[in-house]
């Protein structure tokens, strides 16, 4: 594999850099395309603007396709599945991952601030219906495991960036449900600093392949 597609800002220089891949790091957001490239000094990622569900490359331009926390952000997830299995040459394969509402359900954002779980449960996908989708546009070979990440160092880091929004979905909430959360996640982090659930995440990496008789 040398020729990949990568729908994750931060893996795309990572990839290009730490695995000699040529890379194309593709978005759909031009505020998000403009950081990247001025984090990719040396130009070492193509930055393209692109629509997840119509994707404007070729049939079987890449070897890898690599979709980080995508498929619940995008209408019309199967499409762009589809779209990711046109654009793999023979014997490629596409990596998603995302955190499955089974793993979702009970962490720090989804347990502590109302509303947030109102708006992932429809549109955030289980691990086997992600693994549907891939087996119904024609991926083989499809299985997933678990990966379990330390996001952040401390419980106070983890408070700095809910504060900050980092997480998207707090931006979707009304301000007292955000304050309400605010306020629960202070007081955790006051009595419980080091409190494992403030630290790590859960996630899904599912993979398909591309038959090579293809």
């Amino acid at each position: 594999l040398d020729t990949s597609c990568c729908w994750g800002m931060k893996s795309s220089l990572p990839m290009a850099r730490q695995l000699g891949f040529d890379v194309t790091g593709a978005d759909s957001s031009t505020d998000m395309l403009m950081k990247a490239k001025e984090k990719d000094k040396d130009s070492e990622v193509d930055w393209v603007l692109a629509d997840a569900n119509e994707l404007a490359f070729p049939n079987g331009t890449f070897d890898l396709v690599f979709m980080s926390h995508l498929l619940h952000n995008v209408e019309k997830p199967l499409n762009a599945i589809g779209e990711c299995r046109r654009v793999l040459g023979s014997a490629g394969v596409v990596l998603v991952r995302y955190g499955a509402m089974e793993q979702i359900r009970h962490d720090v954002e989804h347990t502590l601030f109302p509303q947030v779980i109102e708006i992932d449960e429809p549109r955030t996908p289980t691990r086997k219906l992600v693994e549907g989708w891939l087996n119904q546009v024609g991926f083989e070979g499809v299985t997933s495991e678990e990966v379990v990440q330390q996001t952040y160092q401390t419980g106070t880091e983890h408070l700095d960036a809910a504060r900050a929004k980092s997480t998207s979905v707090l931006s979707m909430i009304s301000d007292e449900s955000f304050g309400i959360g605010i306020h629960s996640l202070t007081e955790h982090v006051e009595r419980n600093p080091a409190d494992e659930w403030l630290l790590y995440d859960r996630m899904t990496l599912t993979v398909g392949r591309v038959s090579e008789a293809r």
